[in-house]
């Protein structure tokens, strides 16, 4: 008996051992049979699973007879390949035709690449991860058509985010959806490394579906989720340094002469303070002493995925720092993510999100502009017998201009802010029968901000000072919540027609808490007494509560028929609680078509095009960028005076004019486009025109001058506006491989114009402040943003020309004018300069976008470069002033070679003058307007692959990254890209220098292991 059972566990072990098998072969490409490189191999169901090496070899070892084998990588199509007792299966796989099958995110729901009928443009994770950015939006310049993004420069400044133009005043910035979720218009909480994919909804037959929320066009993002298979690590890091270029500004010597010329040419005595013939060893570099040479950034990403059949999970956790070119001014982050999906059955499936985050900065200074303009013969502190024991009253006063120290505008800068929040996303999803998908998810955004200042007292002379101290706390607090059901049918009947239905309802709330607390006169700067209840006087207080609610309806329907004829329609109707009874509701729809050309049996026989299809869309989405008070007229409090001896009492006064009328503003747009690719697959093309214009634009408008209404300058808002945004995209883009060597090549291409149609009907809109004038006049009918005023026409050599330029009877324009003052042009040639002599003088939108970028592997060595530019944009440099040395400001260094100084010097900077009685640096004209056109190069970088496996599935890449590396340009400024945001963001204010924080040059050692 016992010899039976041993023969019965031999046989046993035997048949096992025959069962578990190891497979081996190797994986080649359809195209150019060439090895596939890290191609997946897992047996499908579990965890087992390996990838094939340089030669596209693999081995993997217990694998049962009757299995299945899952074979992928990306640009290919997945194939899956029973085992049936074989040790040796070899693989071709077939590229994936530019992954038209690939899953594409749309809004509420994904569809295949090739059943896409809108304009909707991909970007994967490791394309925005190249460069290493604290807001993800900064990577995308060049590589997505018809998105103009701008960087802010400084630690979290948020980028400037354009999508085909502009076509409202009301915040043009798009709306962001993470995983489902609406999440605002500033994504600087975002972990890069994080992301799989961005799609951006640029048209409105795309984007309708978020209907309020998509006037400006949508970003969808998608963050990284766990496969089955075992448990997989990779950790990044990336470390180096930025920097800024000195402007080169004049030393003390070349100062005392430009401050002298000034007066001397005017036949005045210099009022110069200091001693006379100062030497360049006396001299005080304002912009080393407080700008410092590098600052630090780094940035860290540990990432953990993996699961069973049954769940998922995907973990992260980020740190990333962006020091400031200052002592202070920083900003960092912490960002942890954990996304997990549990399939319970065929029939629910469940899934959880969660998101915590930390973030602080210190307020990054704006002193650039002081450190160029300081006087560089004045010390950075008085003689110390004159030093006190407040060291913030210690620094010197400029002699002879009034700007303030830079050093002590530094030394008092102390403003800090720490944020708290989390994302909480779950969702559960059923498929009752087949065919049919019913998700419900809900998602909170909460976080809340501590922002902490102090200014000390300090005295440095009547002109600088701060007689009392200050110190302030304010609390923000922001919970939003989004509500999301739908319910997707998808089904195929009699083979060729296929149909995708949706129907959903959206609800959510968004609240802001806010309190503000202050007080004065601390009893001394001593950081220990940096709290408001030390404060002894002016004590402060304020606080608020705001929240708006919307509901949504949607629905759309997708049909194609035989993968060649496409029709998509959507419909969503918005209501929101910021209109008034009667019009809270808006409805948006749009129709979209596709022609896929190469499904056609007529094309059947050509081998050119692999893939050929045309589209068009229509549609119209919303906008409600308005305070959530505008439909009511609110009192606050006021004070009044009363009485023979006037005495001051309080009171209440109406603080704002609301509109019971208000409604939507609509933005209504068509789109034509074309997708190709051609040449064996290797050349894609996509081409695309469209128009973009809004209706009852939503606008501020001057209120009437009334008895009763709050002042003079009151606004109310009013459905009175119009623009319209016209444009056209070219993407091109070339992959091949040849040998060893592997590589891509992208072009995009696009231009825009944007129009106002009508503004409010009260004239042209002025903006832009310069010496009590404005620089930037917008007017019903022209495009927006164009700088307005007097033409500069060269410099007058000699007296001669002077008295030539005259009107029709002989009357002298410019009779303050002397030689090598600027030439304004009479335009109506009445003799006299004024407001009726101004026109046009630039556009600082630009006529041309240009992307350009490159990648190339051989064998274990990678290269990236990406580049970016605009043409015929213009920039009214401010900063081109200094070469007056206005107010006895310093100058820039080699003024004395650039400005006039004698007939045939210069016909460009003008004479050296410190009345400037001909106006030549205090009118609006066109000696500040330059050609703003630039290209730069936005990323070098080359990367090594160690050869060497440490077991298992490791890898380790090693980089080297320059960003900003280098800018083609004509612009004299610091930086060409900077001024494209306007003040405090606005479309219809941009293009204007006023030295604000430039982009820098970083250089970085980057790390990428995966095991």
């Amino acid at each position: 008996m016992k010899k039976q059972i041993l023969l019965l566990c031999f046989a046993l072990i035997s048949l096992y051992t025959q069962a578990q098998i190891t497979v081996k072969g190797v994986v080649t490409s359809a195209t150019d049979n060439e090895p596939v490189i890290g191609a997946t191999i897992i047996v499908k169901g579990s965890g087992n699973g390996t990838i094939t090496d340089l030669n596209g070899n693999y081995a993997l070892s217990n694998v049962s007879a009757d299995a299945i084998l899952v074979f992928s990588s990306i640009g290919f199509k997945s194939q899956e390949i029973p085992v049936s007792n074989r040790t040796t299966i070899n693989v071709i796989l077939k590229e994936a035709n530019e992954l038209l099958d690939e899953l594409v995110v749309i809004g509420y729901g994904a569809v295949k690449r090739s059943d896409l009928t809108s304009s909707i443009s991909t970007v994967k994770g490791e394309q925005i991860t190249e460069v290493t950015v604290g807001n993800a939006m900064d990577a995308l310049q060049g590589k997505v058509n018809g998105v103009q993004v701008t960087s802010g420069g400084g630690p979290g400044t948020q980028p400037k985010v354009l999508i085909r133009g502009v076509t409202t005043v009301n915040n043009s910035d798009p709306l962001y959806v993470v995983d489902g979720m609406p999440v605002g218009t500033n994504i600087n909480f975002l972990n890069s490394s994080d992301i799989e994919s961005m799609e951006v909804l640029k048209d409105a037959s795309a984007a309708a579906i978020y209907g309020t929320r998509g006037s400006n066009g949508v970003i969808l993002i998608t963050t990284k989720k766990g496969v089955s298979g075992e448990a997989r690590f990779n950790f990044s890091s990336s470390l180096g340094f930025q920097t800024l270029s000195n402007p080169n500004m004049a030393k003390a010597s070349e100062y005392e002469q430009v401050f002298k010329a000034r007066y001397i040419n005017d036949d005045r005595t210099p009022m110069w303070k200091g001693n006379d013939n100062i030497t360049d060893a006396e001299s005080i570099d304002w912009w080393n002493q407080v700008v410092n040479k590098t600052a630090l950034i780094q940035n860290y990403a540990f990432n953990v995925s993996g699961g069973s059949d049954k769940l998922i999970y995907n973990l992260s956790l980020g740190y990333f720092r962006n020091n400031s070119q200052y002592d202070v001014g920083y900003w960092d982050k912490i960002n942890v993510r954990l996304n997990t999906e549990y399939t319970f059955n065929r029939y629910v499936k469940m899934g959880f999100d969660i998101a915590p985050r930390v973030e602080s900065w210190d307020d990054t200074p704006n002193l650039f502009s002081s450190a160029m303009g300081m006087d560089p013969t004045t010390p950075v502190f008085k003689p110390e017998e004159e030093w006190v024991d407040n060291g913030y009253s210690n620094y010197e006063r400029s002699r002879n201009n009034q700007t303030h120290n830079p050093a002590g505008s530094l030394a008092r800068q102390n403003a800090h802010s720490r944020e708290y929040g989390v994302i909480l996303n779950p969702y559960l999803q059923l498929t009752p029968i087949e065919n049919l998908t019913l998700r419900t998810q809900f998602g909170a955004n909460a976080h809340i901000r501590r922002s902490d200042s102090f200014a000390p007292q300090f005295f440095i002379d009547a002109l600088e000072q701060k007689a009392l101290n200050e110190i302030s706390r304010e609390m923000k607090e922001w919970l939003d919540w989004n509500w999301t059901n739908t319910a997707n049918y998808r089904i195929t009947f009699a083979d060729k027609h296929n149909l995708n239905a949706m129907l959903g309802f959206t609800a959510e709330r968004f609240a802001e808490y806010q309190i503000k607390a202050s007080r004065e006169k601390i009893p001394n700067n001593s950081e220990i007494l940096r709290e408001v209840n030390a404060g002894t006087q002016n004590q402060k207080g304020e606080g608020k509560t705001s929240y708006n609610t919307l509901v949504s309806y949607l629905s759309r329907i997708m049909y194609n028929y035989d993968n060649r004829y496409y029709l998509t329609a959507s419909l969503r109707a918005d209501g929101s609680s910021k209109f008034p009874k009667g019009n809270k509701y808006g409805i948006f729809p749009s129709l979209s078509a596709a022609w896929r050309l190469t499904s056609e049996s007529f094309m059947e026989d050509q081998e050119f095009f692999s893939n050929l299809k045309i589209r068009g869309g229509w549609g119209r989405v919303g906008n409600q960028n308005i305070e959530n008070s505008a439909p009511l007229t609110l009192l606050s409090q006021s004070d009044y005076v009363f009485g023979l001896t006037p005495a001051r009492v309080t009171g209440t006064s109406i603080s704002s004019v609301g509109n019971t009328m208000l409604k939507w503003e609509t933005v209504e747009d068509w789109n034509i486009g074309v997708d190709m690719s051609l040449l064996n697959a290797h050349m894609d093309v996509t081409f695309d025109i469209y128009q973009k214009k809004s209706m009852d634009m939503l606008y501020k408008k001057q209120n009437i001058y009334a008895v009763g209404y709050p002042d003079w300058n009151s606004q109310i808002w009013m459905n009175i506006g119009s623009m319209k945004a016209s444009g056209w995209e070219l993407g091109l883009n070339w992959n091949d491989k040849v040998s060893d060597i592997s590589y891509n090549v992208g072009v995009n291409l696009s231009a825009v114009k944007n129009k106002a149609i009508k503004f409010s009907g009260d004239g042209a809109v002025l903006t832009g402040e310069f010496n009590q004038d404005k620089i930037i006049r917008n007017e019903d009918g022209g495009e927006i943003s164009r700088f307005y005023g007097y033409i500069a026409d060269g410099l007058f050599q000699n007296q001669r020309e002077v008295n030539a330029h005259t009107d029709e009877h002989g009357t002298i324009i410019q009779e303050h004018a002397k030689p090598g003052d600027i030439r304004f042009k009479d335009l109506n040639h009445d003799g006299v300069l004024n407001e009726k002599d101004k026109t046009w003088i630039g556009n600082p939108y630009p006529d041309l976008m240009l992307g350009f970028n490159v990648g190339l592997n051989y064998k274990n060595i990678d290269f990236r470069a990406n580049f970016y530019g605009t043409f015929g944009n213009d920039i009214f440099n401010k900063s081109k002033g200094l070469y007056g040395g206005t107010g006895g400001s310093n100058v820039y260094a080699g003024t004395l070679s650039k400005v006039w100084t004698g007939e045939g010097t210069s016909n460009d900077i003008p004479r050296l003058s410190v009345n400037d009685m001909n106006q030549n640096y205090t009118r609006v004209s066109s000696f500040y307007v330059e050609d703003g056109s630039y290209m730069r190069c936005k990323l070098l970088q080359i990367g090594y692959t160690l050869p060497y496996k440490f077991g298992g599935n490791t890898e380790l890449r090693l980089s080297f990254s320059a960003q900003n590396l280098f800018t083609i340009t004509g612009y004299s400024g610091m930086d060409p890209e900077r001024p494209q945001i306007g003040n405090d963001g606005s479309v219809i204010e941009t293009g204007i220098d006023g030295i604000a924080y430039p982009n820098p040059r970083t250089f970085l050692l980057g790390i990428d292991f995966k095991f």
